[in-house]
């Protein structure tokens, strides 16, 4: 067999009426309430409810928000990249409390993109959704274009039960929590990616490092917990530039000040180090300053009870910025796209 005849098929030995059936086969696109025509025409219908609808979209770039190869060694999978991408959509419609419930998917891909990779890219989308718990969520259309540089984007839209919940309504007194994971689980996963030390060559990872380099990929937005804060949170906002970074937007959009706990922040720090053992280099700087965990910040009224798998880990108080321990954090620090 010629070298040429087993190669892997690629977006460019396929046409694009393939591409649509491979993605429309493996994404969730089977009817639901929300949706009244999804893919096949020129556009979706939707038939949202009565209540008030809130949209958000996210794109992913390769060697910005993503290397095909790391200094590691690790290669990223489509299903890695599926995964995050909805993941990070369904976190800031969660942020909002609204449950999500249709996507717009854009893949603009290389010729030279293995049709696998979209396969698994689809497969990793709809692991998140159902992961994750977004059973409401349909795949309602998308585009597919060429390119050089392999871009995805995703618009997601979502359903409010109640008002929305926003930055803006912090007030003094309120006590700041973190609801969802460990808060740093994904800046020391990027430490182990980028790492070229050999000890962190992928070949020798073991189960642990495994577990630690998933974080990056596998955000776990606590989707339960948005809806559940409307009409209790007094503002609420996804972690996904570094608790400093958003925290410090949040109190600005109130118009106060949020003072974090160092004993608080000992303690996620801890945990941090529990779960990351030797690869948590960097100490308290990963909690806070570390991007893409995609959790819930929100802040409550004082003396309202903390929901399930909220931590308290500050107040808010009069005045403006961000401190630990009365020290003023840099926001700078933090995550951001053009630095």
């Amino acid at each position: 067999m010629s070298s040429t005849s087993s190669a892997p098929l690629t977006v460019a030995d396929v046409s694009e009426a393939h591409l649509v059936e491979l993605l429309h086969a493996a994404l969730p696109t089977r009817p639901a309430e929300a949706v009244s025509l999804g893919i096949g025409d020129d556009a979706a219908v939707l038939a949202p409810s009565t209540g008030s609808s809130v949209a958000t979209v996210d794109a992913a770039v390769e060697g910005e928000d993503f290397l095909s190869q790391w200094p590691s060694g690790y290669a990223t999978t489509g299903w890695d990249v599926g995964f995050k991408s909805c993941a990070q959509n369904l976190s800031d419609v969660n942020a909002m409390g609204a449950v999500a419930t249709t996507a717009l998917l854009v893949l603009a891909l290389p010729s030279d993109t293995q049709l696998a990779w979209v396969r698994d890219y689809a497969a990793g989308f709809s692991a998140a959704a159902e992961q994750l718990g977004a059973g409401r969520l349909r795949v309602v259309g998308g585009d597919l274009s060429g390119t050089r540089t392999l871009t995805v984007s995703v618009s997601m839209s979502g359903e409010l039960a109640g008002a929305p919940l926003l930055r803006s309504g912090a007030s003094a007194g309120d006590t700041v929590v973190v609801i969802g994971e460990t808060l740093g689980r994904a800046d020391v996963a990027l430490g182990l990616l980028a790492s070229s030390r050999p000890a962190d060559r992928v070949e020798g990872w073991g189960a642990q490092e495994r577990t630690v380099a998933r974080a990056l990929f596998e955000p776990r937005p606590p989707l339960a917990a948005g809806p559940a804060l409307v009409g209790v949170a007094t503002a609420a906002m996804d972690i996904s530039d570094g608790l400093v970074r958003d925290g410090a937007r949040l109190a600005r959009a109130s118009g106060v000040a949020l003072e974090l706990d160092p004993l608080a922040l000992r303690a996620e720090l801890d945990a941090l180090e529990a779960w990351a053992s030797r690869h948590a280099t960097r100490g308290v700087d990963h909690v806070l300053y570390g991007g893409e965990d995609h959790l819930l910040l929100a802040t409550l009224p004082e003396g309202v009870q903390l929901p399930v798998g909220a931590r308290r880990i500050g107040r808010v108080l009069p005045g403006a910025g961000i401190t630990l321990g009365g020290e003023a954090l840099d926001e700078r620090k933090g995550f951001d796209h053009f630095a």
